[in-house]
């Protein structure tokens, strides 16, 4: 039964007339309107179904059906009635395309109508979302954390900052807590910052009550999963002198530090640079990490990082991302490997060879699509090879450079290698350290786990590997390949002798990188297509320099 009049009259008179009144006087009369036809909308459709209900109920009489069961051809009068009834159906026929055009054209104002109410909630839905409690100068600190740089190509960051935040839901997180004492917010935010380069200290203000305001945040945050991000560089070793405020912080930090591992059972994901110290409380969580899914772990100081076993991690049935960096290379850290998809670890090479243990991970990791080991150790070749390769079917992604590791493996479904052994430079000093090279035979190896993978790159990058003979058949291995990146972290007079393609036969030197015209890799019956094309590099002395070259097309 449709409503009355006045009920709906009583409706609109209940609209909030502070959030009326900025809408147009127009959009108004037409809401009074839709609210009036409303009641009697259902009414009219029914109407509308009911006058053309015979269409269902409608049947040819014998006399039509016997005439087209024998095709025989009617009579003069049978034809006389058959041709009005024929034109008898134009009328309805017509009528009911007036109706959907009608309907159609109606759906389609109110498709428009519907997309403007939404764009007017959603200003509503801004005004109204949780975060513009916050002052502007916290909310500026938040999106300060939470923006990230994309890393240049053939970039050796795997870093798994934590970042990103969704206005609307608070609820969601990442939730970033932080204290600024000694200063009014708005007077920090309105001085400009200095520049990177000006020799004036910073100081970082000790943050004040950090236990407490932890402690207030979990419990806020009920029994929701946690993403936490935790740094705590500790002493300075250099020095010996300890101030009180340093003393004060370092033992918050511990007790903050503390607590996170009460709350293990939550963690999803965890982020923790932490020295030495920290790292043998680890073991306090073990067993209790059942919901976590990405680790990544950063011991500061690596020479005094102790030697010997971290189990916190060894009962992680849903861990799937894992990153080591730094500490002591012979740290044995457990992890299972049933769900893991991505593995980097970043340490030093201890006294004894490693491959063995990498091997035995990407073996036993049967889900694995992404598996980087960067040794951060300069040695002119690789020892081994191992006579039993080890397959995985599942590995899409490599980044490695040791020999005997690659040489050992064999992965058919390889689409993105890089060749690298890692670097300390991160990008940002006007002198470059010196670059931890690739051995010498890493291209060797490289060629011959495309070989025995038979697997077809798509993505190859160079990140400072010595070219040699071995480049032009590990391109000829690539008919797939789109992209192709050379990087060196320092170029100088001894590396300009180095090519980086063979062109008519003879060598292309890195410095004239940036001419190449017609890049074309014989291969059998055709030629290698590239659509893109980087070469870059720092150059001692002449700061940064870099090639870029995308779409490139060759013909056979």
């Amino acid at each position: 039964m449709a409503l009355a009049p006045d009920s709906h009259i009583r409706k609109i008179l209940r609209l909030d007339r502070a959030f009326t009144a900025d809408l147009p006087r127009q959009s108004l009369i037409h809401q009074l309107t839709n609210l009036f036809a409303s009641a009697s909308t259902q009414a009219f459709l029914e109407d509308l179904l009911s006058r053309y209900a015979w269409i269902s109920a409608f049947s040819h009489s014998p006399e039509l059906t016997t005439l087209i069961r024998t095709n025989t051809a009617p009579t003069t009068f049978q034809a006389t009635r058959l041709q009005a009834l024929f034109s008898g159906l134009d009328a309805p026929i017509t009528d009911i395309q007036s109706e959907i055009d009608l309907l159609q054209n109606a759906t389609a104002a109110l498709e428009t109508q519907m997309f403007q109410l939404k764009s007017i909630r959603r200003d509503y839905q801004t005004a109204l979302s949780p975060i513009c409690h916050l002052p502007t100068e916290i909310l500026l600190e938040i999106f300060r954390w939470t923006q990230k740089e994309l890393p240049e190509p053939g970039s050796t960051d795997n870093s798994a900052h934590i970042c990103g935040f969704n206005v609307f839901s608070i609820a969601e997180g990442p939730w970033y807590l932080g204290q600024r004492s000694g200063r009014d917010w708005r007077t920090e935010v309105d001085v400009p910052h200095r520049s990177v380069g000006e020799d004036d200290e910073q100081t970082v203000p000790v943050l004040k009550n950090m236990v407490a305001l932890l402690e207030r945040a979990l419990e806020r945050s009920q029994e929701r999963r946690l993403d936490f991000f935790f740094m705590h560089e500790g002493f300075d070793e250099a020095s010996a002198e300890r101030s009180d405020e340093q003393l004060l912080e370092h033992e918050a930090m511990n007790q903050c530090f503390d607590l996170l591992l009460t709350h293990s059972k939550r963690l999803r994901s965890i982020e923790l640079i932490i020295p030495p110290p920290l790292l043998s409380r680890l073991s306090l969580v073990h067993g209790r990490v059942d919901q976590i899914e990405d680790i990544y772990l950063e011991c500061i100081s690596v020479l005094n990082t102790p030697p010997g076993t971290i189990d916190a991690f060894e009962i992680a049935p849903n861990l799937q991302y894992f990153h080591l960096e730094d500490m002591h290379p012979e740290v044995n850290v457990l992890f299972p490997t049933d769900n893991l998809v991505s593995f980097v670890d970043g340490r030093r090479l201890p006294d004894h060879d490693t491959a063995p243990r990498y091997l035995d991970i990407i073996a036993s990791a049967h889900n694995l699509l992404d598996f980087s080991y960067h040794h951060h150790s300069l040695i002119p070749e690789s020892p081994g090879p191992y006579s039993a390769p080890v397959p995985n079917a599942s590995l899409r992604v490599l980044s490695a450079s040791l020999g005997t590791f690659l040489s050992g493996l064999v992965i058919p479904n390889l689409t993105n290698m890089t060749l690298t052994s890692g670097c300390d430079d991160d990008g940002n000093q006007s002198w470059p350290q010196t670059p931890i090279y690739c051995p010498r035979d890493s291209l060797s190896h490289l060629h011959s786990l495309l070989v025995v993978s038979q697997c077809s790159l798509t993505e190859l990058c160079f990140v400072d590997a010595t070219m040699d003979d071995n480049l032009l058949p590990i391109l000829q291995l690539c008919p797939r390949l789109v992209i192709l990146d050379f990087a060196w972290n320092l170029w100088g007079t001894s590396l300009s002798s180095q090519y980086v393609v063979h062109t008519g036969g003879r060598r292309v030197p890195i410095y004239v990188a940036s001419v190449f015209e017609g890049f074309k890799v014989p291969l059998q019956g055709s030629a290698l297509e590239i659509d893109h094309f980087s070469c870059q590099g720092r150059l001692r002395g002449y700061g940064f320099y870099k090639t870029h070259s995308s779409g490139w097309h060759t013909n056979a």
